[in-house]
């Protein structure tokens, strides 16, 4: 296959959006860069698909990789091959006659129109296989056909949820909605939604994040002053609830150890109110690349981005026992995010789940050094395995317990203003479920410093 970096030139007409499809689930399957950005790059190329059907293949894609266990399940069985209910993915993302017949099960019946537009054949063939597959009982499945995973991974779902374990599932299944943070800089949260709604969008406040709104999925913002302005920033409710469990004041000295993109650093900025100092650490330069101009947008003037060679870099030495309040958004396996980045279930595996725990220990460790006497360390992950949750804090607790003292999250999260924090927090600490509170998977736990 060709590589998708350096597209074969192709005229338009010639290109099938089944075929596109296709190409970017096998590139996605090496796990070399995630669909989004993959599939960005080939509708750059030379097909010139319009809006719909760029939005079409998007979902087709998206629906592939949601559901694979399913779509796996069915293709075999069109192409006589042997029904194994966990897709071997090193033999799938190998096999091109799979790929597609996975696309075309996956495509969205609400795309057919787009698709038959381009290409009648093409949507007649869906039609028919889809047709065909809605016949099949996949009642006697195997789980991992029914539930959508791995099967290390639904064992996993199981301890953790026991009878709600098709709930989880499922939700992970759908597509999340869009969350806004409104941006207590710029704005009032009553004031964004009055002018979302005035725009026509169906604009509703988060159930427990007081600055969060909720959008459909997929809604255009570039478009709408609000983002201009920088009264609004992209943000998952469970992650504005986290930045929230750090408890920012004016005047305080920061650090967001593990920043990425920057989302968390700029709702602490906020509720610091571009005062003190804010830190933004990573170990990846690309990740702060956009953060300065965020900041700029979010009317953020104190913050400072620094990219570290390690958890153990010599420069963090100055700060040691300075710093009022540490969150650590830890690397982790991702896999609270399935509902946005479904290829994750596929990419990891339990060797690297617990490669990750064993980093997440050092790197807690690190940034606790940071933290003064009466000052806070939060940990927090997007992972709703035990191994990245609740064993690191517990394994911390155990090795640190003389000098940090847990924090009860539902008393932390109530200073915030957070609604009805109690339906948020299990053994003391922040733990959100996409099934249950409607949110990425989410985990924190928060002490302080004797």
């Amino acid at each position: 296959m060709a590589r998708l970096d350096r597209p074969v030139p192709r005229s338009a007409a010639a290109v099938s959006p089944l075929a596109v499809t296709a190409d970017v689930l096998q590139e996605t399957l090496h796990f070399r860069q995630p669909p989004d950005t993959l599939l960005a790059r080939t509708l750059r190329g030379p097909q010139r698909f319009g809006p719909r059907l760029r939005e079409a293949i998007g979902d087709a894609l998206f629906a592939a990789l949601r559901d694979l266990p399913r779509w796996h399940w069915l293709a075999a069985q069109r192409l006589g091959q042997t029904l194994t209910g966990e897709p071997d993915i090193a033999r799938c993302r190998a096999d091109r006659a799979w790929c597609e017949a996975v696309v075309r099960l996956a495509w969205p019946a609400a795309a057919l129109p787009v698709l038959a537009e381009r290409d009648p054949a093409a949507a007649e063939a869906v039609a028919v296989w889809q047709a065909q597959a809605a016949t099949v009982d996949l009642s006697c499945a195997p789980l991992t056909v029914q539930w959508g995973g791995p099967s290390w991974l639904i064992d996993r779902w199981r301890a953790a949820v026991g009878d709600e374990v098709a709930e989880l599932a499922a939700a992970l299944r759908r597509p999340a909605p869009l969350d806004l943070r409104v941006n207590a800089l710029r704005a009032k949260r009553d004031a964004v939604l009055a002018e979302l709604q005035g725009a026509g969008l169906p604009a509703v406040p988060t159930a427990h994040a007081p600055w969060g709104i909720r959008l459909p999925q997929r809604t255009p913002l570039q478009g709408l002053e609000a983002f201009r302005r920088g009264a609004i920033e992209v943000q998952d409710e469970g992650s504005q609830l986290i930045a929230a469990l750090v408890g920012a004041r004016r005047g305080e000295t920061i650090v967001d150890f593990c920043a990425g993109a920057g989302g968390k650093t700029l709702a602490l900025g906020a509720d610091m109110r571009d005062s003190g100092r804010l830190y933004a650490f990573d170990t990846v330069a690309r990740r702060l690349q956009t953060l300065p101009e965020r900041a700029r947008r979010a009317g953020l003037t104190q913050v400072q981005p620094m990219v570290l060679v390690g958890e153990d870099d010599p420069r963090l030495a100055r700060l040691a026992g300075k710093i009022d309040r540490v969150l650590v958004d830890a690397p982790c396996s991702g896999l609270g995010t399935l509902r946005r980045h479904p290829e994750l279930m596929w990419r990891h595996t339990p060797a690297t789940v617990a490669d990750m725990a064993a980093l997440q220990q050092r790197i807690l460790h690190a940034a606790a050094r940071l933290v003064r006497p009466g000052g806070r360390l939060v940990y927090a992950t997007c992972s709703l395995l035990a191994e990245e949750n609740e064993a690191v804090a517990d394994a911390f607790q155990a090795a640190m317990g003389d000098v940090f003292e847990p924090l009860d999250a539902a008393v932390l999260l109530a200073d915030a203003r957070v609604r009805e924090p109690e339906t948020l927090v299990e053994r003391g600490c922040l733990r959100l479920w996409p099934h249950r509170h409607g949110t990425d998977g989410f985990f924190a736990a928060a002490w302080r410093c004797r």
